[in-house]
């Protein structure tokens, strides 16, 4: 649906302006804070239920939050607000054993069971609900920059400066890759998991496909079952990589401060979104609404950015950070598609959303 979708304004799309009418499906309010982080924050991901959100910091911790809900603690001062900062949402957890260097990247397994991070050049595999430090994984020479994970956490997927993806069997305890891919000529800044399920049967097929993007310029889609490499070159380093919620398309951010959208079967290039947001010294992360009908960037000088995909144009610009934004979510069920988490250098995660979705919240 939504490659027919993209395919069919193409020759209208080109060349749109910001300025836009603002969907109701949009955020427009800061709904919350995640307040809890000393510095930075590096990555943000919301659990597959997307009943909580995960954030990782500068501070060497991860945090686990229930973004709906208020912390209890600040109920009383509701009034106080007013147009000031947005209410603190209920922490859940803190996850601190393992990490004795900066957050860089967080990721969940599709069952919430599982958080995969990193702490320099090492992945920490923890369980979410009990805090246990399951696995350690020390393979790469430089800093890991991405993780991800396949089904019930089976493989542990890291890539990292050294130019590597490293591939981990998280059923067994033995701490080397089962596979490394080293094709990249540069460091890789991000890696995705795109697993289709079975037919009959009820339970998950293996995994399709690796997808990793390097400061090199390239999009590398590995098909490890086939055996299979493709490699599509964008011309421009790479800092930030989203799947459509379909798996036709990618979206890739680029240091040159373009967004370019590819299909994933062929690599041709369908889209480029600029112009609104600001990149050339960080590392800018991108995400897509659940419906596939928006990409969110960050942006440097602290906007979050949300492009129209089919027409090309910023429909929406949200300002609260002071510092440049580089981690962002968007959120996985269609029913909460204007739900947003950014993450900036200024210290702050904010929850945006829609008021006609966040006043339906439990802020009790």
């Amino acid at each position: 649906f939504f490659f027919s979708l993209l395919k069919r304004p193409m020759a209208l799309a080109q060349g749109g302006k910001a300025g836009g009418k603002v969907s109701p499906s949009l955020p427009s309010v800061p709904a919350a804070q995640l307040v809890g982080h000393d510095g930075p924050i590096l990555d943000v991901a919301f659990t597959n239920d997307g009943k909580y959100a995960i954030t990782g910091g500068n501070d060497r911790t991860v945090r686990l939050w229930n973004h709906t809900r208020i912390d209890p603690g600040y109920v009383a001062d509701v009034e106080k607000h007013g147009d000031g900062p947005p209410l603190p949402a209920l922490p859940i957890q803190t996850y601190t054993d393992g990490h004795s260097h900066p957050v860089a990247a967080v990721a969940v397994d599709p069952q919430s069971t599982t958080l995969v991070s990193t702490s320099d050049r090492t992945v920490v595999v923890t369980d979410i609900v009990s805090k246990r430090v399951k696995r350690r994984f020390h393979s790469h020479s430089g800093r890991v920059n991405a993780v991800a994970c396949s089904n019930n956490a089976e493989t542990i997927i890291s890539a990292g400066y050294d130019g590597k993806v490293c591939l981990f069997d998280g059923r067994s305890w033995n701490a080397a890759p089962i596979q490394t891919l080293d094709e990249a000529k540069d460091s890789i800044t991000a890696v995705s998991v795109w697993q289709q399920q079975k037919q009959q049967g009820g339970s998950a097929g293996a995994t399709a496909e690796i997808i990793t993007a390097s400061v090199d310029g390239v999009v590398r889609y590995y098909d490890l079952r086939m055996g299979q490499i493709r490699c599509d070159d964008v011309g421009h380093a790479i800092t930030g990589l989203a799947l459509t919620n379909d798996g036709h398309c990618a979206a890739v951010s680029c240091l040159d401060g373009t967004i370019r959208l590819v299909e994933r079967k062929t690599g041709e290039l369908l889209h480029q979104y600029s112009g609104a947001h600001q990149a050339g010294n960080y590392g800018l992360q991108v995400s897509f609404t659940a419906d596939d009908s928006n990409v969110v960037s960050g942006s440097e000088d602290g906007s979050v950015i949300i492009y129209d995909v089919v027409e090309g144009n910023a429909v929406q610009t949200l300002k609260r950070h002071t510092r440049p934004v580089c981690a962002i979510a968007a959120h996985p069920k269609r029913e909460q598609t204007s739900v947003v988490i950014s993450g900036g250098y200024d210290g702050n995660a904010i929850v945006w959303a829609n008021p006609l979705v966040s006043s339906k919240w439990d802020r009790s």
